[in-house]
């Protein structure tokens, strides 16, 4: 057993060594390469990761199938179905950039579901290994079986509670008290969209119907801010069309995600985007119900920041940029800032005037137990932040979910703002 230990820690030290080789590697390259290079990278980390995931589970599970003779036939339809399962899952990824197209096909919804089974199984059984290792000469070795019929179980919990959140889409209100706002714009609606992740798992109707329940609201702004789509133009073109069914009443804006970059297309979405109604702010600002000439007098400024993944991809002539989104506003005009990611928001809210920071990214961590991380990692997790006093950062749990069908504790958002004088009722 010792012998076993030590081969394991070796190979784990040799494969991280190899992991940050080929990183440095990557960031070496120029930019175009390094996205496909970082793609590829990721996949083989994905994988090598899904791969021990899924022989532990196999051994796991192994334990509860049925022995002997009288239930082998049985015991090789659940081994098939567990194989078949378990290779979806690990292929995920892989299937996700291979086929793509306005829905998502079959193959790769069947996938997302089996990759969401593999992370809640290697969790429940996880658990229950660490609860055999802090109880061993407590717990009898006879329990080890109906401990882990009893992580099983936990995992299918999981499961169907996980589509039933996803499958749970919320509007979320918030009434913002927002200091300079003039009083002509007491009131005003600002519906938030983030990570979409229209692609290989979400497609076109999915889009329509979000669509659909944004107009119910008749907002003035429709603000998304990220993570819109996961693949290029010419495989996306046609899911996007929904988009220019959006009827706000003062315009569609876009700010860019960290998964714009990853398609190593986004000069083409930039470019694309305006055919359906939506303005990108790619480190710019508009003057909104006021005159930029009269710098702003009587309107709001709304900015877009480039994801602050840019800063570390060194993507072509991309980089987040606050300086040209805020400097030479007129003073005292509220701004309203999208920044992808809550690390970005960090920053943003340093500058003057600033009153709302709309990200996302997050997606509240969509799943146990991936959200203990993204807590961990994020200064700003989900929902509404006062940073300083009358400033305000939200972060959108995802308007939709990312690759795995199957969401935790928060629900699919759609958030609509009714912006108010500070001061004034609601």
């Amino acid at each position: 057993m010792i012998e076993c230990s030590g081969r394991n820690a070796l190979l784990s030290g040799v494969f991280i060594l190899v992991v940050l080789v080929v990183e440095v590697w990557v960031f070496s390259l120029e930019s175009n390469r390094r996205i496909k290079a970082l793609r590829t990278h990721v996949f083989f980390i994905f994988g090598a990761v899904l791969f021990v995931c899924s022989r532990y589970i196999w051994k796991r599970i192994s334990i509860l199938l049925p022995r002997g003779d009288r239930f082998w036939l049985c015991s090789w339809t659940l081994r098939f179905f567990l194989a078949v399962s378990l290779l979806l899952g690990q292929l995920c990824m892989i299937l996700g950039a291979l086929l793509v197209n306005k829905e998502p096909s079959y193959v790769n919804v069947a996938s997302g579901y089996c990759l969401g089974i593999i992370v809640f199984l290697t969790f429940c059984f996880v658990l229950v290994d660490l609860l055999l290792l802090v109880g061993r000469g407590v717990i009898p070795r006879s329990l080890r079986v109906h401990l882990t019929l009893a992580g099983f179980l936990l995992a299918l919990v999981l499961t169907f509670s996980g589509l039933w959140y996803v499958s749970q889409v919320e509007v979320k209100h918030v009434t913002l008290p927002v200091k300079g706002l003039h009083p002509r714009l007491n009131g005003t609606t600002v519906v938030q969209l983030s990570d979409i992740h229209l692609g290989p798992f979400n497609g076109k109707s999915a889009l329509n119907e979000l669509v659909g329940r944004v107009n119910r609201l008749k907002p003035d702004l429709v603000l998304i801010t990220g993570d819109l789509v996961d693949s290029t133009v010419s495989n996306l073109r046609e899911a996007v069309t929904p988009l220019r069914d959006l009827k706000p009443k003062h315009g569609v804006y876009f700010s860019t995600g960290n998964h714009e970059y990853y398609t190593g297309d986004v000069d083409s979405w930039i470019e694309e985007l305006p055919r359906h109604g939506v303005t990108p702010l790619v480190n710019q600002r508009v003057c909104l119900f006021g005159e930029e000439k009269h710098g702003c007098s009587g309107g709001l400024y709304l900015a877009g920041l480039e994801d602050i993944e840019t800063r570390r991809l060194n993507y072509g002539s991309h980089s987040m940029d606050l300086h040209s989104a805020l400097s030479g506003r007129g003073k005292g005009v509220p701004t309203i800032v999208m920044a992808h990611q809550p690390w970005a928001a960090v920053e943003a809210v340093m500058w003057e005037d600033v009153r709302l920071v709309l990200s996302g990214h997050t997606h509240a961590g969509q799943v146990l137990p991936i959200m203990f991380l993204v807590y961990v990692y994020n200064p700003y997790f989900v929902g509404l932040y006062e940073p300083h006093p009358g400033v305000y950062v939200y972060v959108n749990p995802g308007s939709l979910y990312y690759v795995m069908p199957y969401r935790h504790f928060f629900r699919p958002e759609i958030t609509l703002f009714t912006l108010t004088c500070a001061g004034s009722n609601p």
